[in-house]
């Protein structure tokens, strides 16, 4: 009889119609659907490059999103409101801005390197209310050279009131992925890889940068491995041959390469952009990493 006490209170529940809280593996959050939470984790404004963010409204209802910038190196923030009618679509170049004295939208301009957060502040609680935005980013340069990709969305998973804490904890909303997965070219002349990492975990409120150190592993096209890590501070932008010896191709013995990138203190997000000579001329493409796994991490607004 004492092996079975644990199945009493299951019984009663079930006989009383109380469900009980279901038991999730971590995941990863779910791509290309309405979301609550949108991470663009590369922007770039300076004298050659700038970039063109677009948002969409997925749903049937008005929708007001407060977006972040992200400033790389000091990590301060610049806050702003976007208005958005049903179904619409907004796009604005970061060095310039954008200014809708309609909707009340006000843009600020943007100039060097960053990344960018857009949160829904719902008018409603429930939880169709939270899930109603998608959004891409192009940066590109003046000889033509871009690398567009998509933000990374978090989808809220429960209904209730906006708040300034998001909890990337797959219950509230959905989990940061615990490991990011890229297909490089090894660093050549010619081809290579440049990768822009941020954390997952931020205090915006009150200007606290995220360090984290980020372990690789690196597998060439013989399934050989290496290794190695280098510590984060709010935003790392660098080539793969400067992450690591192991990465260029004289060390790698192979033309491409499988990255598995993991945060220690925090997960992180992330984009590679891969340069490849073709037909006489250099060219630029976005790299999104495929997600392994979730852990939680947590977002605090000011």
């Amino acid at each position: 009889m004492n092996g079975l006490r644990w199945l009493v209170p299951i019984l009663v529940n079930v006989m009383l119609g109380v469900s009980l809280p279901a038991i999730t593996s971590a995941q990863p959050p779910a791509q290309k659907l309405p979301s609550a939470l949108l991470v663009f984790p590369f922007i770039e404004a300076d004298g050659a490059h700038d970039t063109r963010v677009e948002l969409v409204n997925l749903s049937g209802k008005p929708q007001v999103v407060q977006c972040f910038y992200i400033t790389a190196g000091a990590c301060n923030e610049v806050d702003f409101m976007v208005y958005l009618t049903p179904y619409q679509p907004l796009s604005w170049l970061t060095r310039v801005g954008a200014n809708d004295t309609l909707s009340g939208t006000a843009v600020p301009p943007f100039f060097g390197d960053g990344e960018m957060k857009c949160v829904v502040v719902p008018p409603h609680p429930d939880l169709p209310f939270h899930n109603t935005i998608q959004g891409r980013a192009t940066v590109f340069d003046a000889d033509g050279k871009t690398a567009s990709y998509n933000a990374v969305g978090f989808l809220r998973l429960t209904d209730g009131d906006f708040s300034n804490v998001i909890s990337l904890n797959g219950r509230t909303y959905a989990q940061c992925p615990d490991k990011l997965h890229f297909q490089v070219f090894a660093d050549q002349p010619g081809s290579t890889s440049e990768l822009v990492l941020v954390p997952c975990t931020q205090d915006l409120q009150h200007l606290v940068p995220t360090s984290t150190t980020v372990q690789f592993l690196i597998v060439n096209e013989l399934e050989q491995t290496f290794s190695t890590s280098f510590p984060l501070t709010c935003f790392d932008r660098r080539s793969l041959g400067d992450i690591s010896s192991s990465l260029r191709r004289s060390v790698l013995g192979t033309d491409t390469a499988h990255l598995v990138v993991r945060g220690t203190a925090s997960p992180l997000l992330g984009l590679a952009i891969d340069t490849v000579s073709f037909a006489g001329k250099t060219g630029t493409a976005g790299n999104e990493p495929s997600f392994q796994g979730g852990r939680s991490a947590t977002v605090t607004l000011p």
